[in-house]
């Protein structure tokens, strides 16, 4: 796992993994102190691919191992109230992907907590070199987005992205 960039301004880091994962994966399951997934995933991963087309390239598709990813991710983040890469079970996104059966060979993650719908969470990402270039990355071809409210009202936000060996 590598960290290519910590931004200030919206709290966020672009974690990058590549070919390989390894660890074990302990289940991270939402509790009655957050919400369920928002109903979220369609619209930003139209928004996403609504970038991709700007930009010359070709659409992302939702990926529901990716989906069941992000979603436990962000589950993890409000329970703790903590916009984290790392699970409370220590896991990185590499690790939560391949624990719900996606064999990948590339993956990225985007996270971040506090904006209230796609648009402004779009915006932070697209603002942010490493986080647009996870969205803009050509390699990525499969995509999961989790949104899940803490108890305290705040949202937290996982992308991740990621692409099956060739």
């Amino acid at each position: 796992m590598k960290v290519l960039r910590t931004l200030g301004a919206y709290g966020v880091t672009l974690v990058l993994g590549l070919f390989g994962a390894s660890g074990v994966m302990r289940s991270c399951t939402p509790t009655s102190t957050v919400s369920a997934p928002l109903p979220i995933a369609a619209e930003c991963v139209q928004m996403v691919n609504q970038q991709r087309a700007a930009a010359g390239m070709g659409a992302v598709t939702s990926h529901p191992a990716l989906q069941k990813a992000a979603e436990l991710h962000s589950a993890d983040q409000a329970k703790r109230n903590k916009m984290t890469h790392t699970g409370a079970n220590g896991s990185n996104a590499g690790w939560r992907i391949s624990a719900q059966g996606y064999n990948w060979a590339t993956w990225g993650e985007n996270v971040a907590a506090g904006q209230g719908d796609c648009t402004s969470v779009m915006g932070a990402w697209m603002a942010s070199a490493g986080h647009r270039a996870n969205i803009l990355n050509p390699a990525f071809i499969s995509i999961g987005m989790g949104a899940v409210k803490a108890k305290d009202g705040t949202i937290y936000w996982t992308m991740d992205l990621a692409a099956p060996p060739r």
